[in-house]
């Protein structure tokens, strides 16, 4: 995930843009251990955006909900969550 965002960003800023900002994450929920992971698993994270809407106390930003999910290298999920995080808009 941070290897995909710093290849967004230097992308963005190849071509001049400013990127826009990630701010604070009001929580999540729905957190569910599903498997157990042990020293030596890999693990493939994986984000779908489900919705985004204004901010209605933060002028500027917009928030983005997201699905999470971790599957082992069996291909089995281990875990799942929702998400949510300030993301600033450009309008």
């Amino acid at each position: 995930m941070v290897g995909y965002r710093d290849r967004i960003r230097a992308h963005a800023l190849a071509r001049g843009e400013r990127p826009a900002r990630l701010g604070p994450s009001p929580g999540f929920s729905n957190l569910k251990w599903l498997k157990p992971v042990y020293a030596g698993d890999t693990i493939t994270y994986r984000t779908t955006v489900t919705a985004k809407r204004a901010s209605a106390s933060r002028p500027g930003w917009g928030l983005v909900f997201h699905h999470n999910t971790g599957t082992n290298q069996h291909g089995e999920e281990v875990f799942s969550f929702d998400g949510m995080v300030f993301w600033e808009r450009r309008d």
